[in-house]
């Protein structure tokens, strides 16, 4: 039988009597309406079945590489703040786009963040990305908003991830700008749930002018084991610094093998290579290189499938032509392309 303490007035310590060493349930009311966070010995929270207490466990350190590299940009980022090129007029405009921003406390409630926690908020996600420093305040105030078309798929056998994005949101043409994707621990597939840990896994950059195709092939930090259930959420970060809060796609089965296809051959351009099921154009599936660089695809058109270095357009360097179903089969060069690519399914 649950039992719940009531917290009529100020929360008191030296009152609260657990039923066991680790957890309690509490119900507040009066002066104190909710705690999040931790406080001597015991840490505040709030989960499906209400608010609770539990005694606080002091997290291991592992020193990893990958935590070792994110403190080392933290420190960086934090002398940077005192040292040139910054000045007063810098900090101050950072200062000004953090004051237009609201943020949300653990509690719910709308705070401000300093200029300097968003500059380092900002350029550490822009520095994971792979982006260059941005000491300048960003001109515009406010946060790049989520993409609603994220979603990703997985592939065991290839071990990549699949990411589908809205290559028509302004990160996509703008280069120094980028979708940082971040990859959550596998889990059962009868978890319905995941708040972490996660683990960075790659960041797709935009591309002045002519942008950059959906979906991408990325590599996953964890293994990728068929019948495991994944989370991935995705942050946009412009180039000037400005980072979206984390938005996350519906999560996915790992599955043995997305629809792979094999291109053989002594080709110019070389195309040869594996090529898995990524997206849908013009009603048909399209396949993209693992390498990421050639696409398979359906010309409606002509009614022939294309391979191109370009998804949805033949290009200059030449490429690679087959009238009708099935995917599979000879292709015919088109100057200045040469050879004669054979695919074949090996799904």
């Amino acid at each position: 039988m649950e039992t719940v303490l009531p917290l009529t007035s100020l929360l008191r310590y030296d009152i609260i009597k657990p039923l066991t060493k680790h957890f309690v349930l509490v119900k507040y009311g009066g002066g104190i309406t909710g705690m999040s966070g931790s406080i001597a010995g015991n840490t505040h929270g709030r989960n499906r079945f209400g608010s609770y207490i539990r005694s606080r466990t002091k997290p291991v350190n592992p020193k990893s590489a990958r935590q070792s590299l994110a403190r080392s940009r933290m420190m960086y980022l934090a002398e940077q703040w005192r040292e040139s090129p910054m000045d007063n007029a810098k900090r101050l405009a950072w200062a000004t786009y953090a004051q237009g921003v609201d943020w949300l406390n653990k509690l719910g409630e709308v705070v401000k963040l300093t200029g300097f926690n968003m500059f380092v908020r900002s350029n550490a996600a822009l520095l994971r990305a792979g982006g260059t420093l941005v000491t300048n305040g960003p001109p515009d105030i406010g946060l790049p908003p989520g993409d609603p078309d994220f979603v990703v798929a997985f592939d065991a056998t290839a071990q990549k991830i699949s990411v589908t994005f809205n290559a028509g949101f302004t990160w996509a043409l703008e280069t120094g700008a980028y979708l940082s994707v971040e990859m959550g621990q596998p889990q059962n597939a009868t978890r319905n749930f995941f708040g972490g840990p996660w683990r960075w896994a790659a960041s797709i950059a935009g591309v002045d002018t002519t942008g950059v195709s959906s979906p991408q092939l990325i590599d996953p930090p964890f293994t990728l084991t068929p019948g495991q259930k994944v989370w991935c959420r995705a942050k946009i970060i412009r180039k000037d610094a400005r980072a979206s809060t984390p938005f996350t796609a519906a999560p996915a089965v790992v599955t043995g093998v997305l629809y792979k296809l094999n291109v053989a051959g002594t080709l110019d351009p070389d195309m040869t290579g594996d090529y898995v099921a990524t997206g849908t154009l013009a009603e048909k599936t399209y396949y993209q290189k693992i390498s990421g660089d050639y696409f398979i695809w359906w010309n409606d058109d002509d009614s022939s499938w294309y391979m191109t270095p370009i998804l949805g357009a033949a290009g200059a360097l030449g490429h690679f032509t087959k009238a009708a179903d099935p995917v599979t089969g000879e292709y015919v060069a088109v100057l200045p392309a040469t050879g004669t690519p054979t695919v074949t399914d090996i799904s």
